[in-house]
């Protein structure tokens, strides 16, 4: 007898070519990962990966055991959607990718509110960046995305709450006392900055190169993939960093942190709510997105 979490991995592992990617995206460890694809295959009785290129790719009876995979995975979707329209009861689970920003200040609490509301629901969160999240919902693992940029024409995408990005530094920086400094001062200041993927930097080196800095210049001396742990490192008394300033409010009030303005820098983003054009929104998504919709204070037009 195959169950279903079995296929579920065994997709998983297929559509992200990684045994260790499926154990952060599935919350079981890789042994666990590795066990499942081992029993599946012992009760099929073929090997169903092969490695290329430090890949896990498919084999020519992996890939007959996919297609058929992926069509009973999708059906039994829908039939849990089914059962939980009938039942008026969310017994279902929502895979969400966040990107790490709203991971840390804005999306916990919400989470926190829906499953209040529908508490016979479940959700598990994976955090990346928003190139991480697009490659989770167009391999099919995850089912909703929310992220810090305009994603690409792949998806459809839902406008949510408006963001500024700030630099700032600590208190005892010499920058901290300037009310104002100029683009080019950038180039003697030691930086924090989020890793190449991430929506945070990608807008900020682009906003940066229209005010003449050549981004290559900057001294980027610490590069991370959490923006709270940016936050540590400046308050902590190194450097100077742009991150979102819903994540840096409270700091500032504290005075822990101190944003600098910097001549003609601005940067506002609206952050998305999306997931790929074709795909089937489920119950429960559809019920989580209108939920966070609900919880904003802003007017957003567009609706699942």
């Amino acid at each position: 007898m195959i169950d279903i979490s079995k296929l579920k991995t065994f997709v998983t592992v297929a559509d992200l070519g990684s045994f260790s990617k499926a154990s952060e995206i599935l919350y079981i460890t890789q042994p666990a990962v590795t066990q499942q694809i081992k029993a599946l295959e012992k009760t099929i009785g073929a090997k169903l990966f092969q490695r290329q290129g430090g890949k896990m790719c498919l084999t020519e009876e992996g890939k007959r055991i996919y297609e058929i995979a992926k069509v009973l995975l999708g059906s039994y979707e829908g039939l849990m959607e089914e059962i939980a329209k009938i039942k008026k009861d969310l017994k279902d689970t929502l895979f969400l990718g966040v990107s790490a920003t709203l991971s840390e200040y804005v999306v916990p609490q919400l989470i926190a509110e829906f499953h209040r509301e529908f508490p016979s629901a479940t959700v598990k969160i994976f955090t990346g960046n928003s190139h991480d999240v697009e490659e989770g919902l167009i391999s099919g693992v995850l089912n909703l995305g929310i992220i810090e940029r305009e994603p690409s024409n792949r998806f459809v995408s839902i406008p949510w709450l408006e963001d500024e990005i700030i630099f700032f530094t600590h208190p005892e920086n010499p920058l901290a006392s300037k009310r104002e400094i100029d683009p080019e001062d950038l180039y003697d200041v030691d930086l924090v900055m989020r890793e190449t993927n991430s929506g945070t930097r990608k807008i900020v080196r682009e906003t940066l190169e229209k005010l003449g800095i050549v981004f290559e210049r900057l001294k980027i001396k610490i590069e991370a993939n959490s923006s709270r742990t940016i936050l540590h490192i400046v308050k902590g008394g190194y450097g100077a960093s742009f991150l979102s300033k819903g994540l840096l409010l409270k700091e500032i009030q504290r005075g822990t942190v101190v944003p600098v303005k910097i001549r003609g820098f601005q940067v506002k983003r609206r952050f998305n709510i999306i997931y790929p054009k074709n795909s089937n929104v489920t119950f429960l998504s559809n019920n989580f997105v209108k939920f966070i919709l609900s919880r904003t204070q802003e007017s957003v037009t567009e609706k699942v």
